[in-house]
């Protein structure tokens, strides 16, 4: 790959800089990890989704975020062979359709376009309903545009100041779960085979009458775990602002996805395992923030709430710039009208950021935010399901093929072990969201209906252009 920086060239105004096309490369691997934990977010898995499973899986909770660990280690092998062969903008799409064709990576590019919004809207929703907490009487969507504009704002910012900022927010994140690790390290632990035997929970309305935890809250909560804990490929849609890009992407991804998994894992693992008063612990709404106050008291809790609000946020501002990165492949790649494309595939001669992309992304999030929580869920339960699936066939397929795993590349051990096992979770999610009706079984049928359309769209209008279509690989 060749180097694609940018030469400033003289506009009309004095001063000013014509646009380019071109990423500026500009981050280290150390870079590139921060905006990938932070977008990531492990006090967001934490305080949110790991919340919610300790409540309808109770002690259960540790065993599996343990297994879902395992899970993100998967995700993350697959995703660091594929990334590091494709470390392009568009994210997976650039690395899917090479290896599968363009009609595959078509599919892929439709999936995250259209779920890119409703992911920013639910969690600046989130960031508003943590914010709310904290200074209740303020308007939840009031909040909820005053973080999209802020997070905008820096996401505008060249990528090196961006990740800075992200940096900063991300020690204070990281801080949190440390106090959510030494509160649970001061405390006597039980035994983690006392609850992976007979995991307990706190039906609705029982009092403090822990029962056995279901078959089915189980495995609803796994699945949610999983989600909850896989990442890392976030690392790909920054791969054109990677300095060395092919050696260095996989690594990051790596990296990226254990870290993130253990500090997701270990303060779940502590707090189900040392909580003094478990059934009081499962009738708050906010466990951890009660483990926190009891164990530290709740001036520590409110410090702790206001470090998550923080992280939060800045899960926030790299999601935007995430989405504007695939939204500028999308626009270089030709996808729309001649006129969207020249403002989508643009970059800001000054800063090196994707402005108009960026700008796009945020206009589509304020519309999404219209939407109730349980909508925005609708279209992103199943999306995962359909773009992974396609991924770990890229890999399975591109090794065969020679089109990863190059020399200097990274490579996956034990092949083809990590993309056989990436299907068989597929097929666990898919699953799972069929036997949710409310969110999971309508998003699996709408993305299905999405791939369907995109397969479609391609058939009869891409291919058909002259020259035909293909992602832009430079």
């Amino acid at each position: 790959m060749t180097d694609n920086s940018p030469v400033p060239t003289c506009d009309a105004a004095p001063g000013a800089l014509k646009p380019t096309r071109h990423l500026r490369r500009s981050l280290s691997t150390f870079g590139v990890l921060m905006l990938t934990l932070s977008c990531l977010s492990p006090a967001f898995s934490i305080y949110g989704i790991g919340a919610d499973i300790l409540q309808h899986a109770g002690s259960a909770a540790a065993a599996l975020f343990m297994v879902a660990m395992v899970a993100a280690v998967i995700w993350a092998v697959v995703y660091a062979e594929l990334g590091s062969a494709y470390p392009y903008a568009g994210g997976d799409y650039i690395g899917v359709a090479a290896i599968l064709g363009p009609c595959a990576g078509f599919v892929s590019l439709a999936i995250w376009a259209v779920i890119s919004g409703p992911s920013v809207a639910f969690e600046a929703q989130v960031t508003a309903t943590y914010v709310q907490d904290l200074v209740p009487g303020v308007s939840h969507m009031a909040i909820t545009m005053a973080a999209l504009a802020a997070t905008t704002m820096i996401a505008l910012l060249a990528v090196r100041s961006s990740a800075l900022v992200t940096g900063m927010f991300l020690a204070v994140e990281m801080l949190v779960v440390v106090v959510l690790i030494l509160c649970g390290l001061s405390q006597p632990m039980r035994g983690l085979d006392a609850i992976v035997a007979v995991p307990l929970v706190l039906p609705a309305g029982a009092g403090a009458a822990l029962v056995p935890v279901t078959l089915a809250a189980l495995a609803s909560s796994l699945i949610n775990a999983i989600y909850g804990t896989v990442g890392g490929n976030q690392a790909i849609g920054f791969g054109e602002e990677l300095q060395d890009p092919h050696r260095r992407m996989g690594r990051v991804i790596i990296l990226a996805c254990l870290i993130g998994a253990a500090t997701i894992v270990i303060p779940v693992i502590m707090v189900a395992l040392t909580a003094h008063d478990l059934p009081a612990l499962l009738q708050s709404p906010t466990p951890f923030t009660a483990f926190v106050a009891r164990v530290a008291g709740r001036g520590l809790a409110r410090a702790v709430d206001l470090g998550v609000a923080l992280a939060l946020f800045n899960a926030l501002i790299v999601q935007i710039m995430w989405c504007a990165r695939l939204f500028f492949s999308l626009g270089r790649d030709g996808v729309l009208t001649q006129g969207a494309n020249r403002v989508l595939g643009s970059v800001h001669g000054g800063s090196g950021a994707p402005r108009g992309a960026t700008l796009v992304v945020t206009g589509y999030a304020v519309l999404c935010c219209l939407a109730p929580t349980h909508i925005l869920l609708v279209f992103l339960a199943g999306g995962v399901v359909y773009t992974f699936s396609l991924v770990c066939l890229a890999v399975l397929f591109g090794r065969a093929r020679g089109l990863t795993a190059l020399p200097g590349y990274w490579r996956s051990a034990w092949f083809p072990l990590a993309p056989l096992l990436g299907l068989l979770l597929v097929v666990a999610m898919a699953v799972a969201d069929l036997a949710d009706p409310d969110a999971g079984r309508p998003s699996l049928v709408i993305m299905g209906a999405l791939a369907a359309l995109a397969a479609i769209w391609y058939s009869v209008h891409l291919r058909r252009r002259p020259g035909g279509w293909a992602p832009t690989m430079e």
